[in-house]
């Protein structure tokens, strides 16, 4: 799968995310059930690094995933 961080597609998934109730990696695994997990997490810090105000976290709460160790970042209600 080809990986698109077009500032378009980004502010999509961003959109997609903040109208359910999943962590951003929990949305991304789910959007993406066969994309490696790198791939995954570029996506994921590209839309903190244009959306991170609309986001809410805590750094103890966290996923372990295939050797990482991911921040859990909620939208803001």
């Amino acid at each position: 799968m080809k990986l698109d961080l077009s500032e378009e597609n980004i502010k999509n998934l961003h959109s997609k995310c903040k109208n359910q109730d999943k962590h951003l990696y929990e949305f991304l695994k789910d959007e993406f059930p066969l994309m490696a997990i790198d791939d995954r997490l570029k996506y994921l810090a590209t839309i903190l690094n244009d959306f991170l105000e609309e986001y809410e976290w805590n750094d103890n709460d966290r996923i372990k995933e295939e050797g990482y160790s991911i921040v859990k970042f909620y939208p803001k209600k």
